[in-house]
C-alpha cells in the first residue's frame, strides 16, 4: 500500500501590493504564518515582482513559498491560469509580463479618459505607477467620494458595457500556459466556478491538455462542498492536481480583511 503524503496545510492563492491586494509580502506571509499555513504561493496579476522577497522571507521564518503567478487571459470569457514553481527570471516570461503591463497601462489610461467626460478626474499621484487595474481605479472612485463602495464603481462605471469600460486585450489561455511552462512551472485553471456553469470548463480543459495543462483550482472561497465534489471528480478524470486558496486580496477586494488560510489545500506532491 502506497504511503499518504505529510499534509501540508497550504494557501495557494494570494494577492499583494504587487498587483491589486492591499498587503506586502511580509504582512501577508506573517498573517499566514500566525494562522498555521505551513506553505503559500504569492500569484500576482500578470507580475513576478514580489517573488524574490517572498522566497528570502519565507527562509527566515520558516514557511515554505512557491513562486507563482496569475496570468490574466481571455479566449470566449476570461479565463485565468495560475503558475506554479515557475522561474520567476525566465526571459520568456518576463517578456509575456512586460506586454501585458504595458497593456494594463494603455487600458487604464483610456478608462481614466473616459471618466473625465463625466468630469470625474482622479488624481494620479494616488493610483500605481505600475501593473494598475481597474481595482485600483475603482478604489480611487470610492476613496474620492464619486461612489459609495468598489462594487459600485464597478456597476456604474468600470464593469462590461458600463460606462467607462475598455476591453482588455487579453492573450489567450494557451499563450499563458505556454509560458508557464517554458519557465518551468505548472499550469493551473484558477476559480473555475464561472467556466462551469457557462458550460466552458471541459472544453478549456480539454483544450489545454495537450499543452501541459496540470491542474484545477479545487477549493476555493466560492465553492459550494457539491460544486467541489465535482471539481475533485474532473481532477481524477483528467490526471489534473488538486490546489485550493483564499485568493486573498484584503480590504481591496471587497472592503474587509479576506481570511488567508480559510480556503486551503494539501500541497499537491508536484509542487513539493
Amino acid at each position: 500500500m502506497a504511503k499518504s503524503l505529510q499534509t501540508i496545510k497550504s494557501d495557494l492563492h494570494i494577492h499583494t501590493i504587487h498587483s491589486d491586494g492591499a498587503m506586502t509580502v511580509g504582512e501577508v506571509m506573517d498573517i499566514a504564518k500566525h494562522k498555521g499555513l505551513s506553505a503559500i504561493s504569492i500569484t500576482d496579476h500578470d507580475i513576478v515582482s514580489g517573488v524574490s522577497d517572498a522566497l528570502l522571507y519565507g527562509k527566515q521564518i520558516g514557511l515554505k513559498v512557491i513562486p507563482g503567478i496569475e496570468i490574466s487571459a481571455f479566449s470566449v470569457m476570461a479565463v485565468h491560469i495560475l503558475g506554479y514553481g515557475i522561474d520567476h527570471n525566465s526571459p520568456v516570461l518576463l517578456e509575456m509580463l512586460n506586454d501585458l503591463l504595458e497593456q494594463r497601462q494603455t487600458r487604464a489610461q483610456e478608462i481614466l479618459e473616459k471618466l473625465k467626460r463625466f468630469k470625474i478626474e482622479l488624481d494620479p499621484q494616488k493610483l500605481p505607477t505600475v501593473n494598475i487595474g481597474r481595482s485600483h481605479i475603482a478604489m480611487e472612485l470610492k476613496n474620492a467620494g464619486y461612489v459609495s463602495s468598489i462594487q459600485e464603481a464597478f456597476d456604474r462605471y468600470l464593469g462590461e458595457n458600463r460606462l467607462a469600460y475598455v476591453p482588455s486585450k487579453r492573450i489567450s489561455p494557451l499563450k499563458a500556459v505556454q509560458a508557464i511552462k517554458e519557465s518551468g512551472g505548472k499550469a493551473v485553471i484558477a476559480h473555475p466556478l464561472q467556466l462551469h456553469n457557462s458550460k466552458k470548463l471541459i472544453p478549456l480543459i480539454e483544450g489545454l491538455l495537450p499543452y501541459g495543462l496540470d491542474g484545477i483550482e479545487v477549493y476555493y472561497p466560492t465553492h459550494t462542498p457539491d460544486k467541489t465534489a465535482i471539481f475533485e471528480k474532473l481532477a481524477i478524470q483528467y490526471k489534473l492536481f488538486a490546489t485550493g486558496g483564499s485568493d486573498f486580496h484584503g480590504i481591496n477586494k471587497n472592503n474587509t480583511i479576506n481570511n488567508i488560510g480559510e480556503t486551503f489545500c494539501n500541497l499537491p506532491k508536484e509542487l513539493r
